[in-house]
C-alpha cells in the first residue's frame, strides 16, 4: 500500500483523541507492519503516557528542537519508544517549530506504511495528512464544535471522515450527523465499561480486541486499506 498519514482530530475537548490515535496505531501494526504514533500538538501532556509507554527511553519532541536540515528517518525510528511494531513520538510540554515537525512527519511516514498523528484540536498539520478522522459527540455543542471546523478541514485535507462518540441508546442517529456534516462515516465509539479498567491495568488503548476502542480503529484501518488498494488500482 501507499504510505499513507491519518490524523485524529477532536472536534471538542474531552473526546478521547489521544486513545483513538493509539488504538489506530496499534491496529495499524497488525495489518501493515511498523506504524508511527507521533503528537501533532506537540506542546501537549505526552502520547507516550496514552499508550503507557512514559516509562520507556527514547526521543521526544523536546528532543528533535535543535534539528535543522533533512531527518535521519531509520535512526529516529530506532530511538524511540516501542511496543512490538508501534512506536511514539510524544510531546513533553515543549515544542520544535513546525519546519522541524513536517520533516519529522515526512522522514517518519517515508519508511512506516502508515503514521498515526494526534492533532489534538489543532489544525497545525492537518496538511500534512493524506486522511483525517474527525472525532465528534453528539451533544449540542460537540455538534457545533465539528460543524465549526469542518470547512477548515475540507479546505486542508482530501479525505475527512467522521468518528462519533455516541450512547447506545442515544436518540440521535450516526447516519443522520454524518449526513448534517457532510462527512462519510468512518466509525461509532459507544461506552465501553472496561476502559477505565483497562487503563489501571496499564493495558494500551485499543489492545483488547473486543473493546470498543479495538473495532473502532479496525474501521479507520480498513478505510486506509481500501485506500491503498485503489491508490494502486488508480496507478
Amino acid at each position: 500500500m501507499d504510505h499513507q498519514v491519518v490524523g485524529v482530530l477532536g472536534a471538542s475537548g474531552g473526546l478521547g483523541v489521544s486513545s483513538l490515535a493509539v488504538a489506530v496505531g496499534l491496529r495499524a501494526c497488525a495489518r501493515f507492519g511498523a506504524t508511527v504514533c507521533l503528537d501533532g500538538d506537540a506542546v501537549g501532556g505526552g502520547l507516550d503516557v496514552t499508550a503507557c509507554l512514559e516509562h520507556l527511553p527514547g526521543l521526544r519532541w523536546p528532543d528533535l528542537e535543535a534539528a535543522r536540515g533533512q531527518i535521519d528517518g531509520a535512526a529516529l525510528l530506532r530511538a524511540l519508544p516501542a511496543e512490538g511494531s508501534l512506536r511514539v513520538l510524544a510531546a513533553r510540554a515543549a515544542a520544535p517549530g513546525r519546519d522541524v515537525m513536517v520533516a519529522t512527519l515526512a522522514a517518519l511516514a517515508e519508511l512506516c506504511p502508515v503514521t498515526v498523528v494526534d492533532l489534538g484540536r489543532s489544525l497545525r498539520l492537518v496538511d500534512q495528512c493524506t486522511h483525517v478522522v474527525l472525532l465528534s459527540g453528539v451533544a449540542a455543542r460537540h455538534l457545533a464544535d465539528a460543524a465549526a471546523v469542518v470547512p477548515a478541514l475540507l479546505e486542508r485535507s482530501p479525505d475527512v471522515r467522521l468518528a462519533l462518540r455516541a450512547a447506545r441508546r442515544d436518540p440521535v442517529q450516526p447516519e443522520d450527523v454524518a449526513s448534517l456534516l457532510d462527512l462519510p462515516l468512518a466509525t461509532v465509539l459507544h461506552q465501553d465499561p472496561r476502559a477505565v479498567t483497562d487503563a489501571d491495568r496499564a493495558r494500551m488503548p485499543g489492545a483488547r480486541p473486543s473493546s470498543v476502542l479495538a473495532r473502532a480503529a479496525e474501521d479507520v484501518v480498513a478505510v486506509l486499506a481500501l485506500s491503498g488498494q485503489n491508490g494502486r488500482a488508480a496507478s
